[in-house]
């Protein structure tokens, strides 16, 4: 049978109302499962105005881009693996990490969603001392669940190109046939592919890096991308997980 991710709308107004609970632990008599509710979910983080766009795989990947204050782009994102979500509709992976621009490494957390209010979704990434780093609250918008395709994908998307060690200027060509090439102003080069995911409307994407002065060099990263409108936003942690390659692009 076919996974739809599920249908959903931005959060109004006061995000304080929106819950925050997803860090509790599941009533007595859930039952965790290993699918999670797969889906784009747009919305803002708690108290704040910086944007936070969650992407939801069916296989317990999960990755929440958020942005700064002020709407000045991208100023990270949290990457989960493993995650399973319970009955009641609770997410959870404790094998995560917060990739925050501007610092010195990625940070281990615990990601949480929270399903069980849908259309809603809210959620919050959790530092190991049980400090919550980032708090979120969004919902599916119509135009995320059109089914991706390679056509739609194609085009040159400028924007940036972002690791822990900085940021630069990127330019990325996505062919028709998938094929994915790119260059920043800083004379890295790299190659890759990028394909439909099944089953949300999200991209999958692997990328081989030049020599440095790319960001990861001479390694190969895999990782997912969401196409939003014009908008391109690309997260590929790297192998060991210690660091990522964050794209933020529009054609």
């Amino acid at each position: 049978m076919k996974r739809t991710a599920i249908p959903l709308v931005l959060c109004a107004a006061a995000l304080t109302a929106c819950s925050t609970d997803s860090a509790a632990p599941p009533p007595p008599g859930t039952v965790t499962t290993t699918f999670s509710s797969g889906g784009v979910y747009k919305g803002s983080l708690t108290g704040s105005t910086a944007e936070a766009t969650l992407l939801m795989l069916f296989d317990g990947t999960a990755y929440l881009f958020y942005g700064g204050a002020g709407g000045t782009g991208l100023a990270g994102v949290a990457v989960a693996a493993h995650g399973t979500q319970t009955s009641d509709g609770r997410f959870t992976s404790s094998s995560a990490f917060d990739y925050r621009l501007g610092t010195q490494a990625a940070s281990p957390v615990t990601f949480n969603a929270n399903f069980a209010h849908a259309p809603s979704v809210d959620g919050s990434v959790v530092n190991r001392n049980g400090s919550a780093s980032l708090i979120y609250a969004a919902r599916s918008m119509p135009i995320l669940d059109v089914a991706p395709t390679r056509a739609n994908a194609g085009g040159l998307y400028n924007g940036r190109g972002m690791s822990l060690g900085g940021a630069t200027q990127t330019r990325i060509t996505v062919a028709g046939d998938g094929y994915l090439a790119g260059t920043t102003t800083s004379g890295c080069i790299f190659r890759g592919t990028t394909a439909p995911h099944e089953g949300a409307n999200a991209y999958d994407v692997s990328v081989t890096f030049g020599p440095a002065p790319c960001p990861l060099p001479d390694v190969t990263v895999t990782g997912n991308a969401i196409l939003d409108g014009a908008r391109l936003l690309v997260a590929l942690p790297s192998p060991d997980r210690s660091d990522v390659f964050l794209f933020d692009g529009r054609k």
